[in-house]
């Protein structure tokens, strides 16, 4: 075949081939199009329709009279006061204050339940305070600890005497524990001025103050205490909190007064500077080893730079679970501490992330007494402060041990 021939019959065939594929494609749009036509009429037809008006529906109701509460039952705890036929009621505690109003005499003295004896009954120690020495007459009798024993059927006698324990202190509290493991409870008194350690040797305590390095600061004010094993090496460990500086002259210095008032008046803490805890290390060997700066006790005002604690309350707990002893210290018209022991031997304060620090609304309240426990009886854990007079108490509750907390006595 001619070539002229071949190429007219391959153009028939593309235009051919073309003319197909052209119709095949209007068929195609002309369906686009009606199923576009068929949506658009109904679209149309759906918004140009009214909507039908509801009918309402009227309920009656009956209010009630009043609102009906909840009916509560609450627990009856009955109380009786046994304190004369207990043996106990002849104790006098001795604050020393004679007219000066020196902020010391405003605290109260710690006390303690021990079996001292190993008897398997629960003794009492009572700390007691004393005159100041400016003020102490040469032929007054001592004001020492008190020491009774239990006789099993709650009927206490004195066993001061002898015991090892009269001594004459400013005593403010004082913490109960084995700190050499030999089976039998020792005991740390936190006094104003140099606190005290006193070995339990069975038949008498044996004042070891000196070689066992924790008699502190001469000039302290040491409060609240507690043993504790913060480093898991089988000892118990002490840690010792602090009030506020103080001395006697700083103290008649400032004239306190109450409003309208003439006469001198009990100081409040705001013109006293801060404090540090203090945590001594148990070596093992019966002595101990300041650790207090290393450890992170030393917690300084970010704005001022000083010393910030004010401490009065102190609880123990495992806050986060992580089988490490956390500690709360509430602090008196400063932020409550919380130390989240982190397990190397250090503690990082935390209390203002965690929420424990102040009040709802970012104050700090003059908190005072403290306590910890799983009140709810499952994963939440409760810390309970009593803060001053005129202020709320606090309920500072974490549900999953997370260090987040919030003051649940706000809500309740």
């Amino acid at each position: 075949m001619a070539p002229s021939n071949q190429n007219n019959e391959l153009e028939n065939q593309e235009l051919e081939q073309d003319d197909a594929v052209i119709a095949k494609a209007f068929k195609g749009s002309a369906l686009v199009f009606v199923v576009l036509g068929l949506l658009g009429g109904g679209t149309y037809y759906i918004l140009s329709q009214k909507p039908k008006p509801k009918e309402e529906v009227v309920q009656e109701t009956s209010l009630p009279d009043r609102r009906e509460m909840p009916k509560v039952t609450v627990p009856q705890v009955k109380w009786t006061d046994v304190t004369a036929e207990s043996g106990i009621a002849s104790f006098e505690h001795k604050s020393g204050a004679t007219g000066e109003k020196l902020l010391p005499e405003t605290m109260g003295s710690g006390c303690a339940f021990l079996d001292y004896d190993s008897d398997g009954d629960q003794d009492i120690l009572l700390i007691n305070s004393c005159a100041w020495p400016h003020d102490k007459q040469a032929d007054a009798p001592a004001t020492t600890l008190k020491l009774f024993a239990n006789d099993g059927k709650g009927v206490f006698s004195d066993v001061t005497a002898g015991s090892g324990l009269e001594v004459e202190v400013y005593g403010m509290g004082c913490a109960i524990g084995d700190y050499n493991n030999d089976g039998r409870v020792d005991l740390f008194v936190s006094c104003l001025g140099k606190d005290l350690l006193f070995r339990n040797d069975g038949a008498k305590f044996t004042n070891v103050t000196e070689e066992s390095g924790v008699g502190g600061d001469p000039t302290a004010w040491s409060v609240s205490s507690g043993w504790f094993d913060y480093d898991k090496d089988g000892d118990l460990d002490l840690l010792v909190t602090h009030y506020v500086q103080w001395s006697r002259e700083s103290d008649l210095a400032q004239e306190f007064r109450l409003v309208g008032g003439s006469e001198r008046a009990y100081g409040r803490p705001q013109p006293f500077g801060g404090t540090f805890p203090s945590l001594f290390r148990n070596k093992g060997d019966g002595t101990f080893e300041d650790v207090s700066k290393e450890s992170g006790m030393q917690v300084m005002n970010p704005a001022t730079r000083v010393p910030m604690a004010k401490s009065l309350g102190l609880v123990f707990e495992d806050f986060d679970a992580d089988g490490n002893l956390d500690f709360v210290i509430a602090n008196d018209t400063v932020q409550n501490f919380l130390m989240h022991n982190t397990g190397d031997g250090k503690f990082e304060e935390i209390g203002a992330l965690a929420g424990v620090a102040f009040d709802a609304s970012g104050a700090a309240r003059g908190a005072m007494g403290i306590d910890a426990a799983a009140f709810r009886n499952d994963a939440s854990i409760g810390v309970a402060i009593g803060n001053f007079a005129n202020e709320m108490s606090a309920l500072y509750v974490s549900r999953t041990r997370n260090l987040q907390f919030y003051d649940a006595a706000a809500i309740l």
